[in-house]
Parts: structure tokens; C-alpha cells; sequence
């Protein structure tokens, strides 16, 4: 009388054992399309940060007169994503014009260095907008030719592509201990940049522009659609659950 309780016994646990492993599959299978959903979402976001460029060219000013007396010496060109992520930072670049200081403007070097001043530069914050307040950095003008006029920019930005800060630097470390007398002439001067990430700073106030019900129309359109995890993820989970509720009342039974 034994053997068939026995047999029952297994035919039970066999059942359960399939259940189980019905069970297991489909929250694999969840587990799969939720991978698949977030990477569909991430290439989205790359594909949308590399069509979404901000190419702005920003004067570069500096101050030879040392009275505040700013003049344009080239161009920087900031080249981003308008909404810069971690993902889309390593597409922000800047590039800076290479310049050569005419023989007046040596002069005028010269002066600020006999005189023991600062040779200063600045940019605008927002690269959109030049009278956005400027972002300054400085040097003891005797360092450039301490140098030998080899200058080294580095441009800070935050996630809306402002400027945050700017540091300025040249090879030389010091000035030298001799009073330094120019050559004369034009002074070709050598410029390398970099982009750093700041942290995440405040947004710039911007003025709100109404959009029209066509814009509105366009971006749904635009809006990626739907993976098949994302439209229906509430009725599987709900499926799952209801599973789980019956094996646990045949268990009880």
C-alpha cells in the first residue's frame, strides 16, 4: 500500500519541479528583454547626443594695455552636445586659433612685462552669447618669454556647455631672474588646449520661446517608440505574480 503513496509523491514533486523551472524561464526571459530594453535606450541616447552638436566660435580677448582695455587675439571653437552627459562628455571638444602677436602688439608686451603686470585673457561663460559675463585667467606677462611663448589653456564646462572656469599656464614656471627684453618684431606664439568636465552646475537663465503645436507634433513624432518589455511589462510582472499566488495554493492543497 506504500508504493503508490510513493508514486504520487513523485508524480507531485516532478510537477513542481517543472513549474519551477517554468517559473525560472520567464523571469529570464524578463530579465532579457529588460537588458535588451536599456540598451535599445542607451544607443538612442548616443545616437541623440551625437545629432544634438552645439558649435559655437567664442573670441578669445586679452588685455595688453593692462587698464582693462580688452581686444580679440583669435577664436576658440567649442564643439558639444547642448545637454552634455556622462556618456556624451568625451564628444565636447575645443579648439583654439594660433596667433601671432604683430610688432605693436610686442611692444605692448614688452611694457606690461618691464612693468611688472599681468597679462590677462578672458572668454564669455555662454558660448551663444557674448555678453554673458567673461571668464578671466591671468599670468605675470614675464612668463611668456620665459616660455618661449608656449601657453597652455585648459577650458572648464558643465553639463549645459558653459564655461566655468579657465585656467592659463605656460611651460615656464617662473619668471626669469633677469629683466627680459624682447627681440622685437611679430611673436608667434604656441597654444595647446584642453576640455575638463566640471561638476554639474546651475543652469543659466534663458529666456522660455512658446512652441508651436507643429514643433509639438514633430517631437512626439521624433520620440523613439516603445520597446515591447516597456509597452507591457505591467501584465507580465502581473503574470508572474499570479503564477507564484497558484503554486503556492497547490502547495497549501
Amino acid at each position: 500500500q506504500g508504493l503508490p503513496h510513493w508514486g504520487e509523491g513523485a508524480n507531485c514533486l516532478r510537477f513542481q519541479m517543472k513549474r519551477a523551472a517554468l517559473l525560472a524561464a520567464l523571469l529570464l526571459g524578463l530579465i532579457v528583454l529588460a537588458g535588451a530594453s536599456l540598451d535599445l535606450n542607451d544607443e538612442d541616447d548616443e545616437i541623440r547626443d551625437t545629432s544634438d552638436q552645439n558649435v559655437a566660435s567664442v573670441v578669445l580677448e586679452h588685455d595688453l594695455e593692462g587698464n582693462g582695455a580688452w581686444t580679440p587675439r583669435g577664436r576658440l571653437t567649442y564643439t558639444g552636445p547642448k545637454m552634455v552627459t556622462s556618456k556624451s562628455k568625451r564628444l565636447v571638444s575645443v579648439r583654439i586659433e594660433q596667433i601671432e602677436l604683430t610688432s605693436d602688439q610686442a611692444e605692448k608686451l614688452q611694457a606690461l612685462i618691464d612693468e611688472g603686470k599681468q597679462y590677462r585673457v578672458r572668454m564669455q561663460s555662454n558660448v551663444n552669447n557674448y555678453d554673458s559675463a567673461k571668464i578671466m585667467a591671468s599670468i605675470p606677462a614675464c612668463m611668456l618669454p620665459a616660455a618661449n611663448f608656449h601657453e597652455i589653456f585648459r577650458v572648464h564646462v558643465d553639463q549645459y556647455g558653459h564655461v566655468r572656469g579657465l585656467w592659463y599656464q605656460t611651460l615656464a614656471t617662473a619668471c626669469p631672474p633677469k629683466p627680459v627684453k624682447l627681440a622685437g618684431g611679430s611673436v608667434q606664439l604656441v597654444t595647446s588646449v584642453s576640455v575638463d568636465m566640471e561638476g554639474r552646475g546651475p543652469k543659466l537663465a534663458v529666456e522660455p520661446k512658446a512652441k508651436s503645436p507643429e514643433q509639438t507634433m514633430e517631437e512626439e513624432k521624433a520620440k523613439p517608440p516603445q520597446t515591447f518589455f516597456q509597452k507591457y511589462w505591467m501584465y507580465i510582472i502581473g503574470g508572474v505574480v499570479l503564477l507564484s499566488l497558484l503554486q503556492g495554493e497547490d502547495d497549501k492543497a
